[in-house]
């Protein structure tokens, strides 16, 4: 990050939060900077070779998935445009269309020389500037492929997006049976994601995102899925992108993807897919969001109005209330999450030590504690992890609160009677004769009895217990 930004970026947050909240924010940002040691690494041409006979061996036998990429454009710079569609033109995996729709006052001259030479390059001029969320639906609209991709009009894909894309489509369309890739029950994929800046044709990659498997309540925090996703055609031309949410109109579009599966059809998070790497460059230039959030900061309301509406649609009593850093939220549930939740069987918080440091709370499926000796201060990182609510493997009994109905199983493994710590204070001096090793043994027999009944752990950082 340049300096300029950085300055503004801890002005604008200290104006929000104050100057101790801005004090830690700065200190951690400075540590994560210090340590960042990404590379981005391209695929050699050899790989990529060997994608492209894949796919040309799958498209002998018929078994492709027809992949359309939608692009809203607007007033699209010459040369981000024509990087972008390279970056299409480019993957190693060939069934694809491009769609463009253009909602700039003059056509694109650029634009339709692609399309004259590639006739999976479809470009449309629209009539007039209607938003981003309608000038998207009007390429959806368009779009004729069996999934649709989201695309910025200046950013850039990787050469192996699509091909990475199909791997999953094509393993879930094998494991359940099927023959016809609109009947695939994956509704979403998503993947990893840097920024990067081009400096006279230096390209620097940052900021690497590496997102975690879908988790529901992380999305209920943050925007965490963005690029690169593809959805499945029948659902995102039934759901659109909406208007009134313009700024996070993506968001909520996958928050109701997403809520139709894992609220709405029994547990069915299967069906969101993630890919563990970065099929996604977010370009960052003068006044994007990438590279200054602040830049547009009625999206982040909208972004909390979008949760608001997933939470109504799905009948949960709720309100959502902005954290401190932009587009981060919380949501407090009325009375509580385990009365407005049946996804959610038990809920744990956060442990720290007398230096204020986070020693438990929180674990891996290896008993790793997330988080681990990280300041109260601080929020774990760019994407802000230890300081929202977040579904996951397994939290501690010392700070863990249970649905009525796994009383008894509680008690049953732990031997001991169940009592609300994660409500309740003066709790701690019933764990007093018990080893760390056995609390933490006795944590995960407890969460193995609500993941077995098919429900979710979630943790909420904002209740902390000092042990």
């Amino acid at each position: 990050m340049g300096i300029k930004n950085a300055v503004i970026k801890t002005i604008t947050y200290a104006k929000r939060n104050g100057v101790g909240a801005a004090f830690f924010a700065a200190l951690e940002r400075v540590s994560l900077d210090a340590n960042e040691n990404y590379e981005f690494h391209h695929l050699s041409e050899d790989v990529l070779k060997e994608q492209n006979l894949e796919y040309r061996r799958f498209a002998e036998e018929g078994e492709t998935v027809n992949f359309s990429i939608v692009v809203p454009m607007y007033n699209t710079p010459e040369e981000y445009l024509r990087e972008m569609i390279e970056s299409v033109i480019a993957q190693s995996y060939a069934n694809w269309e491009l769609v463009l729709a253009d909602a700039s006052q003059e056509e694109s001259k650029i634009a339709k020389e692609y399309a004259g030479n590639d006739p999976r390059i479809k470009y449309y001029h629209l009539e007039k500037n209607a938003g981003i969320s309608e000038n998207t639906n009007r390429a959806i609209e368009f779009a004729k492929g069996d999934y649709i991709g989201l695309l910025d009009h200046d950013d850039l894909i990787t050469p192996d997006a699509l091909y990475e894309a199909f791997r999953v489509i094509k393993k879930s369309m094998k494991q359940n049976h099927l023959s016809g890739y609109r009947n695939c029950p994956i509704r979403l994929i998503y993947s990893d994601e840097d920024k990067f800046e081009d400096n006279n044709g230096e390209k620097r990659y940052y900021e690497h995102h590496a997102k975690p498997s879908f988790n529901m309540d992380y999305l209920f925090s943050n925007n965490y899925i963005c690029h690169f996703t593809i959805i499945r055609s029948d659902i995102i031309k039934r759901l659109k992108l909406r208007a009134k949410y313009d700024g996070a109109q993506d968001f909520d579009l996958f928050l109701r993807t997403c809520c139709e599966a894992a609220l709405s059809m029994d547990m069915a998070s299967w069906q969101i897919a993630h890919i563990s790497k970065v099929l996604y460059h977010w370009r960052c230039h003068s006044g994007s969001t990438a590279a200054n959030p602040a830049s547009k900061t009625y999206a982040y309301e909208a972004g909390q109005h979008a949760i608001e509406a997933a939470l109504s649609d799905a009948r949960i009593d709720a309100d959502v209330t902005p954290l401190p850093h932009l587009g981060f939220y919380r949501v407090n549930y009325k009375p509580d999450i385990l009365s407005c939740r049946k996804d959610i069987g038990c809920v744990g918080g956060k442990l720290v030590d007398e230096k204020k440091k986070i020693v438990g709370g929180i674990y891996l499926e290896d008993k790793t504690t997330l988080y681990k000796g990280i300041p109260l201060g601080y929020s774990g990182g760019l994407q802000h992890r230890a300081v929202v609510q977040q579904d996951c493997y397994a939290v501690d009994i010392r700070c863990m609160a249970i649905r009525p109905e796994f009383v008894d199983a509680y008690e049953e493994v732990t031997g001991m009677k169940y009592t609300d710590t994660f409500n309740e204070n003066g709790t701690e001096e019933r764990f007093a004769g018990l080893s760390e090793e056995k609390i933490i043994e006795l944590s995960f027999l407890v969460c193995k009895e609500v993941r077995k009944r098919g429900l979710r752990i979630m943790w909420d950082p904002q209740v902390v217990k000092r042990i």
